[in-house]
């Protein structure tokens, strides 16, 4: 009947050291684990240490310093060649003045003369001399055919025709449309 009433617990012995025990696993597993964090920072700090992450930002920076100060050339560089090659394509399309002359020259007969030319953007305005309206007619209908095969020119207008009483010659000015 004693049993029953025992206010003490027959398992009492095994209390503590089951907590001692439970205390001492935990403490274990806890060093362990600060033992692996330790280790784990030791390692990552060794490389970060041993990385090439610091030269590399070096050169980074130097790359940029470098880009940097070559950025005007570039600019400059890339504005000359945009420029240059548009200038080729408007000198490739532009006839020289030279070939007008020479396309002028190989219409005109033998006594007809140029007597004035002036220029202006895509104008030029002719002044020609003959004794001969045939000779001068002649010039028109060589500008006309040139208009029509649509070589140099767009369009040839004859401004004027007057006759020089003193030398008995015909002077036209002709207004001629380059292409």
């Amino acid at each position: 009947m004693n049993e029953g009433i025992n206010l003490l617990d027959p398992n009492r012995k095994k209390g503590p050291s089951l907590l001692l025990g439970r205390l001492k696993t935990t403490r274990t597993i806890v060093v362990g684990l600060l033992f692996i964090v330790s280790v784990t920072s030791v390692i990552l700090f060794i490389l970060v240490a041993l990385s090439p992450l610091p030269a590399l930002k070096k050169q980074e920076e130097t790359l940029q310093q470098n880009l940097l100060l070559s950025k005007a050339d570039m600019v400059k560089y890339a504005l000359l060649q945009e420029r240059t090659t548009e200038i080729s394509g408007i000198l490739a399309q532009r006839h020289t003045i030279n070939q007008t002359i020479a396309l002028i020259q190989s219409k005109l007969s033998s006594d007809t003369t140029v007597t004035a030319m002036q220029g202006s953007g895509n104008v030029l305005t002719l002044t020609v001399e003959s004794p001969s309206l045939q000779s001068i007619d002649g010039f028109l209908n060589g500008l006309i055919t040139l208009v029509q095969n649509k070589k140099t020119f767009k369009q040839v207008t004859m401004s004027e025709l007057t006759v020089d009483q003193a030398s008995n010659d015909y002077l036209v000015t002709v207004r001629l449309l380059l292409l």
